[in-house]
């Protein structure tokens, strides 16, 4: 690791509270000019550090760069961390990454994607600094599961982050979407790599794109997309604890997350429009299944979606 990642590291894990520079240059036995010059590298990299004469140098409360120095600090164990500045889309290069033989619970992250990717081909709004964008690889047999409930346990996963970390309530709308105030917030991509020889799934990429403080959107997505709005959120900290409630929940029993799912869900006895071969249906959701399907009384018939896209007539994505 290089001088600036090292001193980085130390910064992030002391937060707000000031450090000589010559207990950098003795912890990482270098010179004062060699912190010195670390540290101007960092401030060119958007870093806000301060400078306290007698005291020393402070990474302020309001700095916001994704590093993988940042993120690892506030994790309990240590996995591959890779952070961009700039990337087409967090999923490609995760199965880049996965074929070329990145490591089970590997991460990456990014500032900003030029070609994110959401469900049915669809883009996924991802200006700079403005959300998180990020993608988890699963390879463990043992965590391959069925896809729905992968992204099932995914979405409530990140409520709980939210929840924990900002005591916001956020809405869950079937399967992988989490609203807020009415309004998207929170996109879940789950995609399988399978072995062409044997059929077997091999690894999932689970892809997640958070609007953390974006107040502008394009047109198109004005009256259906919004933020957090939480303008001074340290990412790295709210990344880490994606991850952390993601890990704990991958191995929670199915049913009892999907409990807590149902509570979360705003679709749950509201009447939505769904198409089933390009044919256009409009029906009340009953439950969401063992399955994590969704259960819909249409035409005095129980109609099974297992997948696809929901709409809630009238637009009232609020679960209260």
């Amino acid at each position: 690791m290089s001088v600036k990642h090292e001193i980085i590291s130390i910064l992030e894990k002391n937060r707000n509270n000031a450090i000589s520079g010559q207990e950098l240059a003795d912890s990482l036995n270098v010179s004062r000019a060699a912190v010195w010059k670390a540290i101007k590298a960092l401030k060119d990299e958007g870093y806000h550090i301060e400078a306290t004469p007698n005291k020393g140098y402070i990474l302020l409360e309001n700095s916001d760069v994704i590093s993988s120095e940042g993120i690892a600090c506030y994790l309990d164990e240590k996995i591959d961390i890779y952070a961009y500045k700039s990337i087409d889309s967090t999923n490609n290069q995760m199965k880049k990454l996965a074929v070329d033989g990145g490591n089970d619970r590997c991460v990456i992250v990014a500032e900003k994607q030029s070609a994110g990717r959401g469900r049915f081909g669809r883009s996924f709004y991802s200006p700079a600094k403005k959300g998180i964008y990020m993608s988890v690889l699963l390879k463990r047999q043992e965590m391959i599961q069925d896809a729905t409930f992968i992204t099932i346990k995914t979405a409530v996963a990140v409520n709980r982050a939210i929840k924990k970390l900002y005591g916001i309530k956020t809405d869950i709308k079937w399967v992988n979407d989490l609203y807020y105030q009415g309004k998207k917030i929170c996109g879940i991509l789950t995609e399988a790599i399978s072995d062409f020889e044997s059929g077997m799934i091999e690894a999932v990429i689970i892809g997640i794109g958070i609007n953390v403080s974006t107040k502008e959107f394009p047109d198109e997505l004005q009256d259906k997309a919004t933020s957090l709005n939480l303008d001074n959120a340290n990412r790295n900290q709210f990344i880490a604890e994606i991850l952390k409630q993601l890990f704990k929940i991958i191995d929670e029993d199915f049913v009892q997350v999907l409990v807590e799912y149902k509570n979360l869900s705003c679709v749950l006895n509201k009447n939505i429009e769904f198409t089933i071969k390009g044919q256009l249906f409009t029906g009340i959701v009953k439950d969401i299944n063992d399955h994590g399907n969704l259960v819909v009384e249409c035409n005095d018939q129980e109609l099974i979606l297992s997948s696809g896209e929901v709409s809630i007539v009238g637009g009232n994505y609020g679960t209260k």
